[in-house]
């Protein structure tokens, strides 16, 4: 077994790189992409390995483990944290395919994932594997992925193979970067640095090997992380990241409060009732949302080592919690963004920078307030 001092080891490592990241923050945001310093740090210490399993020299790291790891980068910077959490997120992908494959796409230290998940390329079925085309949207960290994996519609002489409910079977395929063309398309209220651009093949072949389902696929590698249903590894990570960037515009607030003079007030900003109200209430927002995320990961982890399956209730509590966190803490940062007046809408300000980014993050799909629909008939069902 890892010793925590690995995961230890990355949080100082962050906590020694928050002032380059901060520095080349704001530039970032301007040109829509992480700087290549940064890029190479993130390479270096191994933050996109979290979760390939040690043979292919990963990290091998547990969900509660990774999310304390997005919390903390995100917390120096959105996009920062959210590179983290794609890149490492990517790492996944390794426990699907087959071994040579994996070791070929994951091997290197330089290896970083970019990809969509909408099924929005046809793959057809080619002696040895596919041919595909398509388009797709938000391949988050394009300019330095390494693959990139896209889900595609597997057809057979042009018309849609069919699963076993008569729904188009879709698989993901692994596309060697040089097969690729990136559509420099990213331009969005907040995440800009995340440089999560669209992308295009035109009649790439894909061999059998790199290719591969996270829903219909059985892990090949034995680690209970890759046990946990992909919704799971999708919502709590997005969550955990939210978490961060709230953390971060409280941070930011707080020293904004300390300084700023308001027109006409006899006293700084945190002088005031009202904002120490509002800030207090932002503040209980991020602490009961990192405490509901950490025990959901927590208890998700539990079940799987001990050789369970989390129920349709458990999941769906996932979802609900995640969805609603996500959405309280946006409103918490907006809350705070408003209070400080102008300093909040300045495009230079951390503050206002991470107003911005939680309204993106809040857009994703996995915790978009619709969610919670799915999840509240499964909740109320379960109690009918």
């Amino acid at each position: 077994m890892r010793s925590d001092s690995a995961v230890d080891d990355i949080l100082r490592a962050l906590d020694r790189v928050r002032p380059l990241v901060r520095e080349r923050a704001a530039e970032a945001d301007r040109r829509g992409a992480l700087s290549d310093d940064v890029v190479e740090w993130l390479v270096r210490n191994g933050l996109f390995r979290l979760w390939i399993p040690r043979r292919y020299g990963g990290l091998e790291f547990t969900l509660p483990e990774a999310l304390a790891i997005y919390q903390a980068a995100a917390r120096i910077d959105g996009s920062f944290g959210w590179a983290v959490m794609i890149g490492a997120g990517g790492g996944l992908f390794s426990a699907y395919l087959e071994p040579d494959a994996a070791r070929d796409v994951f091997g290197q230290a330089c290896a970083v994932i970019a990809g969509s998940g909408a099924p929005q390329g046809r793959a057809e079925r080619v002696p040895g594997g596919y041919r595909a085309s398509g388009r797709w949207r938000y391949a988050s960290g394009a300019p330095y992925a390494t693959t990139f994996t896209a889900n595609c519609i597997v057809t057979s002489g042009g018309e849609p193979e069919r699963d076993a409910r008569g729904e188009p079977r879709i698989r993901a395929l692994a596309f060697a970067r040089a097969d690729v063309e990136i559509l420099e398309t990213w331009d969005t209220l907040g995440m800009r640095a995340t440089a999560s651009h669209d992308f295009r093949v035109a009649e790439v072949f894909v061999p059998e090997s790199r290719t591969f389902s996270v829903i219909t696929d059985a892990p090949r590698e034995p680690l209970p992380l890759y046990r946990l249903p992909f919704d799971v590894l999708t919502e709590l990570p997005l969550a955990a990241v939210a978490l961060g960037i709230a953390d971060h515009a409280l941070d930011a607030f707080a020293e904004l409060a300390a300084a700023k003079k308001p027109y006409g007030a006899q006293h700084v900003l945190g002088g005031d009732p009202v904002v120490q109200s509002v800030f207090a209430r932002a503040y209980a927002a991020a602490r009961l949302g990192e405490s509901g995320v950490f025990r959901l990961a927590e208890h998700a982890m539990d079940a799987v080592c001990r050789g369970q399956s989390l129920r349709a209730s458990e999941l769906a509590e996932i979802t609900a919690c995640c969805a609603h966190t996500v959405a309280t803490l946006r409103a918490a940062v907006d809350e705070l963004v408003t209070l400080a007046g102008m300093s909040g809408i300045d495009a230079e300000s951390e503050l206002g920078r991470a107003g911005r980014d939680i309204a993106t993050l809040a857009a994703h799909f996995s915790i978009a307030p619709r969610q919670l629909g799915r999840a509240g008939r499964e909740l109320l069902g379960g109690r009918a």
